[in-house]
């Protein structure tokens, strides 16, 4: 239910940003214009919106962030990052915000109404410990507790705490009972302004609990979770920074690791990379003579494809086989 709600205010926005856009092009003043060399697919992606103006600042404010976080949603769809610097062509930085500030305004926001993470729970407090007798000395050398002495309800002793350390806010998936928690306050903030557009409460909590923001050497990067897992955004991101070395590294150790199973050099030809042939076999090229990386080997099945796995976590014989599996055999079982 708070999600159809949290739906409904983002149609009711949307439809105020037209409406908007709409009367700045009457006007001929405030209409969001893409120039030449703009981001084509987020300019795409965002509704039109007119310039913040006037007493209405706050208020487009709002409705640019809801612009941005629909546009977000949108290129996540369609397999892209959103990288700030494309935001100011996009129509997405309000009159009055230089993009700079207006770019930490945003990450701010997000950080600000970040949901707890579902594989991060918050550790549960230490319950009082209660027992009545010593743990770990011989039943000779116990001293027995009165009758007197023995509470009448005892809580159980036997419950461990977890001690799971906390992984980072912005890089893990909530629940749906979170997400709908977030999206419910998000709808009682607004309960009294109706149009969160025009309303009148300036904390007025828009719905966000999906979008996510990867932080990188020279930018950080957003997406939805709703609409891109957690491991296509983080190779997105890896092609973003465009670290080659590193991504390659990382993309065979994650995959040995995981499944584990071998890497596929055929991966790094497809999106979000678009790597060559002659890109890749340069890569391990490099890789492999730095002498950085022992643990990094190669395999090929028998049909010419060609692998590569981590003898951390895989064997060679057993990465042969994996490799010839997924290549040759499969295909005879489907």
């Amino acid at each position: 239910m708070a999600d159809e709600e949290a739906r409904a205010i983002r149609e009711e926005v949307i439809r105020a940003l037209a409406a908007q856009a709409e009367a700045g092009e009457s006007g001929g003043e405030g209409a969001a214009e893409v120039g030449v060399g703009a981001d084509v697919s987020l300019a795409a992606s965002v509704p039109a919106v007119g310039a913040a103006q006037g007493d209405a600042a706050a208020d487009d404010e709002q409705m640019l962030l809801a612009a941005l976080f629909d546009a977000v949603r949108a290129e996540s769809a369609a397999g892209r990052l959103v990288e700030p610097s494309s935001w100011e062509a996009a129509g997405l930085v309000p009159a009055g915000w230089t993009a700079d500030d207006w770019e930490m305004n945003v990450y701010e926001y997000l950080e600000a109404h970040a949901v707890e993470p579902a594989d991060a729970p918050a550790e549960p407090a230490q319950k009082p410990r209660t027992a009545t007798k010593p743990v770990g000395i011989p039943r000779f050398m116990r001293e027995e507790p009165s009758e007197e002495e023995v509470p009448e309800s005892i809580v159980s002793d036997d419950v461990l705490v977890s001690e799971n350390p906390r992984r980072d806010a912005l890089e893990s998936v909530p629940t749906e009972t979170a997400a709908a928690a977030a999206s419910s306050a998000a709808v009682e903030a607004s309960a009294v302004g109706g149009n969160p557009a025009v309303a009148d409460n300036p904390t007025f909590a828009l719905p966000c609990a999906d979008i996510v923001a990867m932080v990188g050497a020279h930018s950080y990067y957003l997406y939805s979770r709703e609409h891109m897992t957690n491991a296509y955004a983080r190779w997105a991101f890896l092609a973003k920074e465009d670290d080659r070395v590193a991504t390659f590294v990382e993309c065979v150790r994650q995959e040995s690791r995981t499944y584990p199973r071998p890497f596929e050099a055929a991966s790094l030809y497809n999106e979000p990379f678009c790597y060559t042939s002659e890109d890749v076999e340069a890569l391990w090229q490099t890789v492999s003579e730095s002498g950085a990386y022992p643990d990094l080997a190669t395999t090929t099945a028998s049909n010419g494809d060609v692998y590569y796995y981590s003898t951390d976590y895989l064997k060679p014989a057993y990465a042969a086989s994996l490799a010839e599996w997924n290549s040759v055999e499969r295909s005879l079982y489907l």
